[in-house]
């Protein structure tokens, strides 16, 4: 039979490495407000307001954690949380949000922070073939939300979202134990608009359409 549950643990553990866009390894500087570069442009590499970065090989252990965007330009970016540090080279890069409401998990998120919630729609199930020990096939959906901070515009829930498309590609294929799990092609993933959700946070739904074929065992 089709193990849901299986099938959702290989979907989060593809949505835990997502990847928006990154500087790649170039020099940066940390300031009171932010990050800086003297070559090369943030702008370039995708960074907009609204997404949460995450700095690697910064000395000042407090430059790595996320942080939310607040303000770009080619040479700066500007965030709260950074502590004064000299140039070197390094790596900042927007990911998936360290805040994630995994299904039935409740998680509380930071004001002014971007997050996700994950939702699972096992889907209707039909055995394709005849006879026993046919082929089963169910239409699953999966159905990630990004929540961005209130105020900020489109840009960082629109970049979120394209990287999850971009993820899920039609005719991605998992495989998940004796399962063939691959992403629509008809429909195809796609975006909803963006909407105002709860104080602080806009909200924009990623629907994932996916066809699901194991081997009955009746």
């Amino acid at each position: 039979m089709i193990n849901h549950y299986a099938i959702q643990k290989a979907l989060r553990v593809k949505l835990q490495t997502l990847s928006v866009c990154t500087t790649g390894s170039v020099t940066l500087s940390a300031t009171a407000t932010g990050y800086e570069r003297t070559t090369g442009s943030f702008l370039t590499d995708g960074f907009v307001t609204g997404l949460e970065v995450s700095g690697t090989s910064f000395a000042v252990s407090g430059n790595n954690t996320a942080k939310t965007i607040r303000g770009v330009s080619a040479l700066t970016l500007t965030c709260t949380g950074c502590t004064v540090e000299t140039a070197g080279t390094r790596t900042i890069a927007a990911l998936l949000p360290t805040h994630c409401a995994w299904e039935n998990i409740d998680i509380e998120p930071t004001t002014g922070r971007p997050w996700v919630e994950e939702q699972y729609i096992p889907g209707p199930m039909q055995k394709i073939t005849l006879g026993a020990l046919g082929q089963l096939e169910v239409l699953p959906i999966y159905a990630p939300k990004i929540y961005v901070p209130a105020g900020l515009g489109v840009g960082a829930a629109r970049k979120y979202a394209d990287a999850l498309l971009t993820l899920f590609a039609p005719s991605t294929a998992l495989t998940v134990a004796n399962h063939t799990v691959v992403v629509g092609n008809v429909p195809a993933p796609y975006a909803g608009q963006l909407l105002q959700a709860s104080p602080g946070w806009a909200v924009i739904p990623v629907t994932i359409p996916l066809r699901v074929r194991t081997a009955s065992s009746a």
